[in-house]
This record gives structure tokens, sequence and C-alpha cells, in this order.
């Protein structure tokens, strides 16, 4: 069948009329939601192309991609496309996804197939001076559907999954080491039965607004973003957006009306995605170690919601581990036009 593209500035472009029906049908999360597209895009550094792929109008999946000039820009919002660059294909706001996706299995051959009419099109689409693209997130066993004769690889940080066992939150301390048990165990008793501390577990938009929410993630973006290219924080129209719906899972640890520590999940059927924490230091007013309590209430909401597992996401690989998490290898490739 015959492949076509429709390429989108989110900034500009109207919302496709079968994007959100796309979107859910192909299990994609609330990240990819084209209001939430929109403001990602505003805030961007680098100009977003997103690429609805359609054969005979249907549509089978969608790549977003950032087009990175020559010219590296730190601390600017995104305003001219260059002529010249390098095609960053990676998921919105969110490093635990890949940047593109189709609907159903197509299956490996396929998917190499709709990848190729991709990367043709969308050369032909932003000119020559394009001169290869990087793909994010790649997993093991994917390079090979990745169209290119010649591509450099280069190992990232991997992506932690926690398969959350179904009979309850005890199976899971039982997994755990000893050490690592007994001490989460002991702080959630601790923080249980802190008078001056609540802890809200429930839909975002119940428990945080959006400026809390920015607040917070922009003080963990700001202490571990990089120092070459540093990405900007996330902004408030897009942190209003997310937390707005009803996609968005909040743990929210609040001291009296002052909240002062945050974890936000992606809600997903089977396989939530953890995007964000945020917390104040203890030295302003936080809690140490509410980081780990995090984790055993994510694992306690999960198992009550019926999840298959938790996306932990990338960083802290070993903690993760130590919490009963795997660790899938991953990958960025870069191939040559």
């Amino acid at each position: 069948m015959s492949l076509t593209l429709q390429t989108l500035d989110p900034r500009h472009d109207p919302e496709p009329a079968d994007w959100e029906r796309l979107r859910t049908a192909a299990g994609q999360c609330v990240t990819w939601r084209y209001d939430l597209l929109r403001a990602y895009a505003w805030a961007a550094q680098a100009p977003v192309v997103l690429t609805v792929l359609r054969e005979e109008g249907t549509p089978v999946g969608a790549v977003s991609a950032s087009l990175r000039g020559v010219r590296p820009r730190r601390g600017v919002y995104a305003a001219g496309r260059d002529v010249a660059g390098i095609v960053d294909v990676h998921a919105p706001g969110n490093r635990s996804q890949k940047g593109w996706w189709f609907t159903g299995d197509p299956g490996a051959e396929r998917r190499g197939e709709l990848l190729r009419g991709y990367v043709r099109g969308l050369r032909r689409a932003i000119g020559p001076g394009w001169r290869g693209v990087v793909w994010r997130e790649v997993s093991p066993g994917e390079p090979a559907q990745v169209p290119g004769l010649l591509k450099a690889r280069l190992p990232t940080a991997p992506l932690a999954r926690l398969a959350t066992p179904s009979s309850g939150i005890d199976a899971w301390y039982a997994g755990l080491d000893r050490a690592r048990r007994d001490s989460l165990k002991r702080r959630a008793r601790s923080f249980s039965a802190d008078a001056g501390l609540s802890i809200g577990v429930g839909p975002a938009r119940d428990l945080v607004t959006g400026a809390e929410a920015a607040a917070l993630r922009a003080e963990n973006d700001l202490k571990h973003r990089a120092r070459l290219f540093p990405l900007a924080p996330l902004p408030l129209p897009y942190l209003d957006a997310l937390v707005g719906g009803d996609e968005v899972i909040a743990i929210a640890y609040r001291d009296g009306e002052r909240l002062i520590g945050l974890s936000l999940i992606l809600d997903h059927p089977a396989w939530p995605i953890c995007l964000s924490w945020g917390a104040l230091p203890p030295e302003h007013g936080g809690r140490k170690h509410l980081y780990f309590d995090g984790y055993v209430r994510m694992v306690e909401w999960a198992i009550g919601a019926g999840k298959a597992g938790l996306v932990l996401g990338k960083g802290q690989a070993e903690v993760k581990r130590s919490l009963g998490a795997d660790l899938v290898a991953s990958s960025a490739l870069a191939v040559p036009f």
C-alpha cells in the first residue's frame, strides 16, 4: 500500500481529526495528547516535527522528532527552523518511551519498511541540509529495524521495569535484599506516623496544581540536567495541562499545606510510567528519604490498581535494581542519510 506522511508543527498546525483516536488505539500515554505536544513544542529548544504515517489515508503510526540545527541553542526557545542539522527522534517530554510507534503489531519487518518510508519522506519534506537521524531509546533487537547501512551505536542509560506481584505488597518486599526491605518498611512506618506529614495518592488533579508540579519538577530537572546543552524544565502551561487531565496519578507529600515531594505517574492499563520525581531538600523544609518511600507508595498503588508493573524510567539504575526492577538495555543510533 502507498505510504504518505502528514508532517505537523504542533505549535501552529491544528490537531488532526483522528489523532486522539489514533493515540488511544495505539495505547500511547497522555504525553502524546496534542495539547501537550503543542505546549512541549512551544517550550522546546529545537523545532518539533510530528509525523503521522498513513496508508491509503488510514493512520498506521507516528514519529516525533526535534530538528537540531548546526548552531547549538542554549537557554532559548525554538524560533525559526535551520536549513541544516540532525533529526533527533525522541518521545516528547519523556525518556521512558520511544519517539516512534505503530498501531497494532506490524512485526519487525513491517516496522522497518514503515521507518524507511518515514526517513525518505521526511528528508524530502525538510530539505537536503539535514544529514542524518539519531534514534533514541533503541531496545535490543531493534537496530535491524532502523533504516540505514551505516549506524553508530552509543549505549545509553538502561530502562528500569518493575513487575508487580498480584498477591500484595508483602510479596514485593519478600523479593528484596533484607537490608533494603527493612529500611523501606521502617521509613514507611515513620512517615505514616508523622503527624505533620500528609501523603496523598490518587488523580493528580485532586492533589496538586500545575504550578506546584512545575516548581518541584524544575527543582529536580535543574539538579540533574546536562552542563553542555542543558534542557529547560517543562513549563507551567505543560504541567497545567498534564495534571489537569484524568490520565496522571500523583503521590504528593505535604507538610501542612506545603508540597514537599511529588511523583507523577502516567497511567496505563498495564504498565504505567513514572514520569518524574521532585522534592524539597531537607535544608529547605523537606524530609530525608522521601525518594525511597515514594517507591513504596507507587508499588502499593500499582498492586491495588491491578497493574502488571511499573516503568520506573531511567537514571539511578542500581537503586531501582535493588528495588526489584529489571534493567532493559538501551542505546542511541546515529544514521547518516
